[in-house]
């Protein structure tokens, strides 16, 4: 037979933390596996982050769920509290006989006139103790198969942190190969961009020289060219008697000016290197 303080711890768990009566509509948060009324939970969550006012932890979508075999618990408890506040009086108030028996069918307990009234005529009549006792056992029942969904929602919880963790190790290790994949195709570019650097430099080099080369034979010409003009000039400032005599001597200058379309044409080359440089 459970005893009264038996009795008192049991109610004592099924009570609410946050209300201290017994749950009303309760529900589970499974990632602790606390228990609340629906209603305190939600006036202790108004306007405020989701957790659990127990240990304070923070919710996840999904985290809560109704705790009906919890409700039932409570009921049973209920019922067993009004039996041991009717017991108190240890015996029957219409009958002043001690209360030592059980009716199931009004689920009250009888004392042995009671029993054999009309009232109790044909009832399922046990001994209090009896009774009890199936309480009783329907109440740890009840435990266990709590304490067994607790178990099996904490090692599913432990599965998915694991997969979680599992994810992100695997998420890591892509992103390395990322950054490698692209901190080597770096290496490549530059190592391309520093051999076409070299290779136009080269170009560069080579076109400077032949610039210069055309330069210098051009100021050849130019030179050759100004010392022509400079006696040509001086022929036309001669009187008519001496530079008739000299006539048969153009024939080497104009020679010498065959030369313009040499010059002409390095002129051409001179600018086209111009545009490419």
């Amino acid at each position: 037979m459970a005893s009264g303080d038996s009795v008192k711890k049991l109610c004592e768990e099924l009570a609410c933390p946050i209300c201290l009566g017994y749950f009303k509509k309760p529900v589970m948060i499974i990632s602790c596996g606390h228990n609340f009324c629906q209603s305190c939970l939600d006036q202790c969550w108004e306007g405020k982050e989701a957790s659990c006012p127990q240990c304070r932890k923070k919710m996840q979508e999904g985290d809560i769920r109704p705790n009906r075999q919890l409700a039932n618990l409570v009921e049973v408890a209920k019922e067993l509290g009004s039996q041991k506040a009717e017991e108190k009086g240890s015996v029957c108030q219409r009958h002043q006989e001690p209360l030592k028996l059980f009716c199931k069918d009004h689920e009250a307990p009888i004392c042995v006139v009671c029993d054999r009234s009309k009232e109790h005529k044909n009832h399922n009549v046990i001994p209090l103790d009896e009774a009890s006792k199936e309480y009783k056992d329907q109440i740890w029942n009840f435990l266990e198969t709590l304490k067994k969904e607790k178990k099996k929602i904490l090692a599913y919880k432990a599965d998915a942190a694991w997969e979680s963790q599992d994810l992100l190790g695997k998420t890591q290790r892509e992103k390395e190969k990322t950054v490698a994949a692209f901190k080597h195709m770096h290496q490549f570019l530059e190592e391309q961009e520093r051999n076409l650097l070299a290779k136009m430099d080269e170009v560069e080099k080579e076109i400077s020289a032949k610039g210069e080369e055309h330069l210098a034979r051009l100021s050849e010409e130019l030179s050759s060219l100004s010392k022509l003009i400079q006696e040509m000039e001086e022929k036309l400032q001669q009187p008519a008697s001496e530079l008739l005599q000299v006539r048969p001597r153009l024939s080497p200058w104009v020679a010498e000016t065959s030369s313009l379309a040499v010059i002409q044409s390095l002129a051409v080359t001179f600018i086209l290197i111009n545009r490419l440089l």
